[in-house]
């Protein structure tokens, strides 16, 4: 499917189901990431439309599968918060599948174009700029908070993003993006469950720790009991996953862990952006 039509099918479901519930205003916002040799993208900026002030936002990144449900499910209590949405395409016209994804590190330059793109907006608080994820985009999310990373990518005037919010991040794979110098100091907040294949029961806990001895407070986490991976996407799904416990990747939905984490997601941003 090309992108243009996947923006337009995009913008479609977005006006289909905000169904005069939820007053919004959204606008595709082209930007670039910040490579030497940019990729282009797309992405679907969308903002409580009965503020008229700046607004905070975050920004939105899928997992491997790419856009699904996961956008539409987190929306509407965003937005009921305040808080505007720019959902990003990091797949379509880049990877197929697990097989060809590339390395991790090749998205984090596409996240700060993302976030350079939304500060330059005039609808948009340049200050209060999250980044939110799931898998994929979970461990994109909290990778950009190392002042490695940040220093990467962006100049020293300019800071990385105000919180980052990790669904089920891989946390095994975590630890490397970081050194002695830690993170930004930005707020992060890791949700996953108890029973994640690819490990986030045991591995998420001690990143954690590991980064709250270096920056007391920094890292908060939500382990659910008894729940897998992508817990707060519709359906399941189980197969050859070449990263998971036996090479078994297993998502499943919990609707009781979806909604608490949905709740605890805005709450840990309105904090952020004190709202």
């Amino acid at each position: 499917m090309k992108a243009s039509v996947r923006i337009a099918l995009l913008i479609l479901a977005l006006a289909t189901l905000s169904g005069g519930v939820h007053p919004i205003k959204h606008e595709t916002l082209p930007f670039k990431g910040l490579e030497t040799t940019p990729r282009h993208f797309n992405g679907i900026l969308t903002l409580p439309e009965e503020n008229k002030a700046p607004v905070p936002v975050v920004v939105i990144v899928h997992g491997t599968a790419g856009v699904d449900s996961r956008y539409a499910f987190h929306r509407p209590a965003l937005l009921d918060a305040g808080i505007g949405t720019f959902e990003v395409d990091f797949k379509t016209n880049v990877f197929t599948s697990p097989s060809d994804r590339p390395p991790m590190a090749t998205f984090n330059p596409w996240a700060f174009g993302a976030l350079m793109a939304l500060r330059a907006h005039p609808r948009v608080d340049a200050k209060r700029i999250a980044i939110m994820g799931f898998s994929l985009g979970g461990h994109l999310s909290v990778s950009v908070a190392s002042r490695i990373v940040v220093t990467r990518w962006l100049a020293p005037e300019q800071p990385g993003f105000a919180a980052h919010v990790g669904f089920y991040p891989a946390c095994k794979w975590l630890e490397q993006n970081f050194d002695v110098t830690g993170s930004t100091g930005a707020p992060i907040l890791i949700l996953c469950g108890e029973k994640d294949a690819w490990g986030d029961g045991e591995a998420c806990q001690s990143f954690g720790d590991w980064l709250n001895e270096a920056q007391p407070g920094v890292v908060s986490l939500t382990m659910y009991p008894d729940v897998h991976h992508g817990f707060d996407r519709q359906g399941s799904w189980q197969g050859y996953a070449p990263y998971a416990k036996n090479r078994t990747g297993i998502l499943q939905w919990d609707a009781e862990a979806a909604n608490d984490s949905r709740d605890r997601a805005v709450s840990f941003l309105r904090q952020a952006f004190n709202l």
